[in-house]
């Protein structure tokens, strides 16, 4: 078996003969918790940064009943709990749709296909955020300024939009790939499935940290 880095890459720049691979592999829990740590990690880094920086929540009031100003603080404990709490819950539902319509993997397939999918994906909005909070805790960029202009009708909430289009359409394409390969389902059904397994994913997602 490859080591993880090449398998992270496989799914990075080819997708679906990674995926293939996979499903091979004998450990697949412990390869997706490794997966999954990658933006669990990185969104915990981020954090640490952006709190630093003096960085908060600009425009929404958080769902949970924490303040504006501790919020980031609060996200650094809270960011690996809710990777895998999202996890947890997108694989059960996935698996249960892809068995309602003939799947043919198991529930460690299915952690394991999306593990891989939320830790290539995820890049296309973390890798922004950690820059943004580097430059911020360095003194480069005022933080609280910039998340302002991030929801304003500026230069860069265009390109945050950008990103987050990526973001779902890379999530979508990874998952419905991952359907297919691990379950032997259809096209339409992977990318049926796969979109209500992303919203699951996000749903929860938010509940603990945005």
């Amino acid at each position: 078996m490859r080591g993880f880095w090449s398998y992270y890459v496989g799914v990075l720049l080819r997708p679906t003969a990674t995926f293939r691979e996979l499903m091979a592999y004998e450990r697949k829990l412990k390869l997706g918790v490794l997966a999954l740590l990658v933006p669990a990690l990185g969104y915990t880094l981020f954090y640490i940064l952006a709190w630093n920086a003096g960085g908060g929540p600009s425009t929404f009031k958080p769902w949970l009943a924490i303040p504006r100003e501790s919020y980031y603080y609060w996200d650094i404990f809270l960011s690996i709990p809710a990777y895998l709490v999202s996890m947890l819950m997108a694989t059960s539902v996935l698996y249960l749709l892809a068995k309602h319509f003939g799947g043919a993997g198991s529930w460690d397939d299915t952690f394991l296909m999306i593990a891989f999918a939320v830790g290539v994906a995820t890049l296309s909005t973390m890798l922004h955020d950690l820059t943004d909070a580097f430059l911020g805790v360095t003194g480069v960029i005022d933080l609280k300024n910039y998340e302002r202009l991030l929801n304003e009708p500026t230069f860069w909430r265009s390109m945050l939009w950008g990103l987050f289009m990526i973001y779902f359409a890379w999530f979508i394409m990874l998952f419905s790939r991952g359907l297919k390969e691990t379950h032997k389902l259809t096209w339409l059904q992977s990318i049926i499935i796969g979109i209500i397994g992303l919203a699951v994913f996000q749903v929860m997602l938010l509940v603990f940290i945005r």
